[in-house]
């Protein structure tokens, strides 16, 4: 079973350390949860108790749940990973026809990722954080005529927008929407309740309030003085309002964090879920190297050692009112996965996620 004591004194540890405003974690082999925890506020002005339960962005996080989605279509053959997109979207620019999904979801697509006037409120419609609703048409205005940052399979270079178009063509080739997709492929087989599109439109129980820490907040007042920053009090801001519309499959996602828990477990040998051999040899097969900024890519997932030589299977996250992790042991039959509601507070993920790891091992 683990050590759960002293998973609740690393719980209490890391939130006395870093001062978030709520903090949830849980931990889940193979035959469900072994431990959960949350402490904390997940909304300050209601003075909410942070429980287990709570829904948390997981920012990039999303990636390998979209990843998994991806195999599990391609398993069935609705989808190729290896198949030139264009197959599906027959309208694209020329530059993109001959990109593969499986290259998208390793980052060498060639396609963009973030740049300054995405979030520039003077561009036509504003930035992309405040539009109020998102179409494809709309997501693929914003880059797919841009010239790629390299050929595609060239390079590996971060981009969530690559995998926004990767959504797009898997709505092509199943013919339903991407939080559609998630919901009948994800979120009902892997036993996941929580985990839904962050939907600023929709109402959405025990979802998370997101906040920025008073650092962030003095750095973003800085680089737009003009703007009407919310003050910050005890540390913290509300965060500035985020439609994620652009970037569902990317970093659009939330859910809470024995839900991810258990989705990591569900790709561990032995457990009883919808990842078969065959395809947990798709996801974890590395398809990039490691170049000393990235571990190695299989698809959606990293994939190296910890610093006491551990395989593990992992992707974190962080976007505004949000840091996320999730992280596989496979030879230690465990996954773990913690969330808070801020951003710009936890740097390293991926230590505190071998020191929790060290409990179950």
């Amino acid at each position: 079973m683990g050590d759960t004591a002293g998973a609740q004194g690393w719980l209490e540890g890391m939130f006395a350390r870093f001062r978030v405003p709520a903090l949830s974690a849980a931990v889940a082999g193979t035959q469900g949860i072994v431990w959960q925890g949350a402490l904390g506020t997940v909304d300050l002005e209601h003075d909410v108790v942070a429980m287990p339960h709570h829904r948390f962005r997981l920012a990039s996080v999303s990636k390998p749940i979209t990843a998994t989605l991806s195999a599990l279509l391609a398993a069935r053959g609705l989808v190729d990973l290896d198949t030139p997109i264009a197959y599906w979207l027959p309208d694209l620019p020329a530059h993109h026809r001959a990109t593969t999904l499986a290259q998208l979801l390793t980052h060498r697509g060639g396609v963009r990722h973030y740049l300054p006037r995405d979030t520039d409120p003077a561009q036509p419609y504003g930035s992309i954080h405040t539009r109020s609703t998102w179409n494809s048409a709309q997501v693929l205005a914003l880059f797919i005529n841009d010239p790629l940052v390299a050929p595609p399979g060239a390079a590996v270079h971060y981009s969530s927008f690559g995998y926004s178009l990767a959504a797009i063509v898997l709505e092509a080739a199943a013919g339903a929407s991407f939080q559609q997709l998630v919901t009948d492929e994800i979120a009902g087989p892997f036993a996941m309740p929580s985990l839904a599109a962050d939907d600023r439109a929709r109402l959405l129980k025990h979802r998370a309030r997101p906040y920025s820490s008073a650092a962030e907040r003095a750095a973003l007042q800085k680089t737009n003085p003009q703007a009407n920053w919310p003050d910050a009090v005890d540390g913290f801001a509300p965060a500035l309002p985020l439609n994620p519309g652009y970037s569902w499959a990317g970093g659009g996602l939330i859910a809470a964090m024995p839900d991810i828990a258990c989705f990591g477990a569900a790709h561990l040998p032995g457990a009883h879920s919808p990842v078969s051999d065959a395809l947990r040899q798709v996801l974890f097969t590395c398809r990039t190297q490691a170049d000393g900024t990235h571990a190695a890519m299989g698809l959606g997932w990293r994939v190296d050692t910890d610093s006491r030589g551990r395989l593990r299977w992992h992707h974190c996250g962080s976007m505004i009112g949000a840091r996320a992790s999730l992280v596989v042991y496979p030879d230690l039959h465990i996954a773990l996965a913690f969330a808070t509601n801020v951003s710009g507070v936890i740097g390293d993920v991926l230590g505190p996620s071998a020191d929790l790891a060290d409990l179950f091992a």
